[in-house]
Formats: structure tokens, C-alpha cells, sequence
């Protein structure tokens, strides 16, 4: 937070207009705290910034509870959520209308999930995009640490992809028995491989049939 005058507060928020982190003057602001006598404490700081660059408006939020405490900097460790767009929204791949009906559903409610800022069902349903993909393409049922080791032994996952995918705790085999909430740029990263994924399996052969330059009558 900085001061640009003798009334103006900044904060760099996301602005969904400038698709970046930008300077916005704070132009109303409300902390909610819960009770004092709550065990597990918890609080949030509502803003409405203008964006010093473009004019937009945001409303954001940063929300924290007891166990957000980061002994390692000694400040909370907040989740934001800004809207009309968070800096996590993602448009789903053009090329989807090659994924299989179940596996598309699937991949759209996860793509649905991450937009609309809600990381826990994102995360639920990108392990449940990963078990689909992989019993699509009969590898051999298990917990979902074998099922991205069969990826990776089949060929459609690298080692090191499958490597990410395991250090992701919300994948882990552990967290599927967890409600584990992922940060924004952990939700990313396994979407982009997920992503991978679908359009080495599903869309890179339809787009190799179209291709006939080269190829042997």
C-alpha cells in the first residue's frame, strides 16, 4: 500500500481491463473481523479500487483465517478475489469439441469453478478431469498417485509433468481424504498440464488427420 497524496491510498489489485496488476485508488475500504471469542479467527478486508491507469473499477477481497499465519515472514498469508475478474479466469480451449462428451463436462465445470474464484471444487474437479482421462485410456485403476504414474508410463505424460502434478498437495493421494484449498497459481499450473493432456490425447490426432501434405496415398 502506498500513499499518492494526502487522501489517496493505492493498492495494486488485478484490473480486468489492463489483464495485469495495477496501481488503484482506494476509494472505500471495510475490515470484517469475527468474534473475539471465535477459537479460529478469521477476517476480511473489502475494497473498491479504481484503476490508476485505465479508470476501471474493482472490488476486491482479502481474506485470511488463524492458520494463513506465515511464521517464515510474519505477515498472514491472505487469499484474494477480485472481480468483475480474478487474474486466475481462463477461457477454455478452443479446440474442445474433440474431447470425449464426459471428459469435456468435466473439464468445462473445472474451468467453470476456477472463474467464478471457488479453488476447492476447481481442485476436486481437476482430480476427478485427471481419473477420467486416465480410466479413458484403460490405465490401470488405483489411487490417483498411480494414475499419473501410468500417465507418465504411458507416454502421455512426461516425467517431469508428472513430477508437478505430484508436488501439487491438492492432487496428492493424501489430500483426496482432505478439503485442501490451493493457491490461485497451483490451480494454474495444473490446469496447464491438464490442458497438455487433453490436447495430446484428445486433440493432436484430430488435427494430424487433417494434415495430408507428406503423407503416403
Amino acid at each position: 500500500m502506498e500513499t499518492l497524496g494526502s487522501s489517496e491510498i493505492a493498492m495494486k489489485f488485478f484490473c480486468y481491463r489492463c489483464g495485469k496488476h495495477t496501481n488503484h485508488i482506494v476509494l472505500a475500504e471495510k475490515a470484517i473481523r469475527s468474534n473475539p471469542d471465535y477459537e479460529d479467527p478469521w477476517g476480511e478486508d473489502h475494497y473498491f479500487g479504481q484503476c490508476a491507469g485505465c479508470d476501471a473499477i474493482t472490488y476486491a477481497i482479502s481474506s485470511w483465517h488463524e492458520h494463513d499465519w506465515n511464521s517464515h515472514t510474519g505477515v498472514m498469508d491472505s487469499t484474494w478475489k477480485t472481480y468483475p475478474r480474478a487474474d486466475t479466469a481462463r477461457q477454455s480451449m478452443a479446440d474442445k469439441h474433440h474431447l470425449p462428451g464426459k471428459i469435456s463436462s468435466i473439464y468445462q465445470e473445472v474451468i467453470g469453478a476456477m472463474n467464478a474464484q471457488l479453488p476447492v471444487l476447481a481442485a476436486i474437479g481437476l482430480r476427478t478431469l485427471i481419473e477420467a482421462i486416465c480410466r479413458e485410456r484403460n490405465i490401470a485403476v488405483g489411487n490417483l498417485e498411480k494414475l499419473i504414474d501410468g500417465l507418465a508410463t504411458s507416454g502421455v505424460l512426461s516425467t517431469a509433468q508428472a513430477s508437478i502434478l505430484h508436488g501439487h498437495r491438492f492432487l496428492g493421494n493424501l489430500a483426496a481424504h482432505e478439503v485442501v484449498s490451493p493457491k490461485p497459481r497451483e490451480l494454474i499450473a495444473a490446469m496447464e498440464i491438464a490442458e497438455t493432456v487433453l490436447r495430446t490425447i484428445y486433440v493432436l490426432p484430430e488435427l494430424s488427420k487433417q494434415i495430408t501434405t507428406g503423407k503416403k496415398p
